[in-house]
């Protein structure tokens, strides 16, 4: 296919462009062939809801909810939510 000695740069798709910036004209032409033709939408967010709720009911210690929240990118209320949420659980399987 391509290789990085036959690229003319200055010719590039914009978004190729940005990529080459971002990440260098190797690791561009590895994503092309993976990702040509196709629209990606990257969330706001890095981590997964559902995986972080997870995370997030493993570490509570009581007194933590501010460092989950920055450590992981979600509100303080969310991560009570989740906390209070995994509570009522337990306490449902309780009885």
């Amino acid at each position: 296919m391509y290789t990085q000695q036959h690229i003319q740069q200055d010719c590039l798709a914009e978004v190729y462009k940005e990529m080459v910036e971002a990440v260098g004209i190797e690791s561009m032409l590895k994503l092309y062939p993976l990702l040509r033709g196709q629209q990606i939408n990257f969330p706001v967010r890095l981590y997964a809801k559902e995986k972080v709720s997870m995370k997030i009911s493993q570490e509570y210690n009581g007194k933590n909810v501010h460092v989950l929240s920055r450590e992981y990118g979600y509100s303080s209320r969310w991560v009570q939510k989740v906390i209070k949420e995994k509570q009522e659980m337990e306490e449902g399987s309780r009885f």
